[in-house]
């Protein structure tokens, strides 16, 4: 692997904190697991993704352009299933394979064009109906595997975690009060929360532009949950840059979710900094 199409520095350095017992371990793998699906797939790597914690690599191939990307997080295999059961619903790009390794694993995926992150978007373009469809589409589906981690218990340890760290941008830790008062709403909507489809990071980073209309939603979570906490989510980027006192009502009608379950999940999600 070249310079060019290497982990970049940003990306090792939050691996290595993240997962510090198996990180050297999958970056000494990543370049040959990379060398050999760019073979099987004839493909000419063409640009290195934005990424937190993986390598993501758009690529060119005689059937099109694709994205190859590896991840070392131990719930890998989660997060492909969720992406996989989101692409069957028309929710995210289409999984061609998964490759699990004891380092991690690979998701080969169809290339969204243009991608435009909907962060980057001109608001005008957007429409809410296309936006929020497939977090519509995603009510009432099952966790795609048996045994997947919890949304729940995820935001249950930010809202208990005094030195929280990885934080939505722009925000520090919420007052202790604040936190205390959304652990008892997370109490409350855990006694009627059936396990379901959830892509766990609704942000508008990981929203991105499918044509001229349309968009998917990538790089899931690999937990289970609700819908509804998805739209919360991203309900709160979208209030927080238009505010207006009609609009999460219409958010929930787009994403046919109960109005006040869609606020109980903000205040929860708020608090947690997501």
């Amino acid at each position: 692997m070249t310079a060019q199409y290497a982990v970049p520095a940003p990306v090792l350095a939050n691996v290595r904190r993240r997962w510090p017992d198996i990180a050297e371990h999958w970056i000494a793998h990543v370049a040959t697991d990379f060398r050999t699906l760019c073979e099987r797939y004839q493909a000419t790597p063409r640009e290195v993704l934005a990424a937190r914690y993986g390598f993501v690599t758009a690529v060119d191939t005689p059937n099109g352009p694709l994205v190859l990307r590896s991840s070392p997080d131990p719930h890998g295999r989660g997060q492909a299933a969720v992406a996989t059961a989101l692409a069957d619903l028309g929710a995210a790009p289409q999984v061609h394979e998964v490759v699990a390794t004891d380092h991690g694993a690979w998701t080969v995926l169809e290339r969204v064009l243009p991608g435009t992150p909907l962060s980057q978007a001109d608001p005008a373009t957007v429409n809410p109906q296309a936006l929020f469809a497939p977090l519509a589409a995603m009510r009432d589906q099952p966790p795609p595997l048996p045994g997947m981690p919890s949304i729940l218990d995820w935001l249950r340890d930010r809202l208990e975690d005094d030195q929280l760290t990885d934080l939505r941008p722009g925000t520090t830790v919420a007052p202790a009060e604040e936190r205390k008062a959304a652990l008892a709403i997370l109490a409350d909507l855990a006694r009627d929360h059936i396990p379901g489809l959830c892509h766990g990071d609704a942000s508008s980073g990981n929203i991105i532009a499918n044509g001229p209309r349309h968009w998917r939603y990538i790089d899931p979570r690999g937990v289970t949950g609700e819908h509804t906490y998805d739209a919360a989510v991203l309900a709160i980027r979208i209030v927080t840059a238009y505010p207006s006192p009609d609009l999460q009502a219409q958010i929930a009608d787009l994403a046919q979710v109960s109005p006040v379950r869609l606020r109980n999940w903000m205040k929860v999600a708020q608090a947690a900094r997501v």
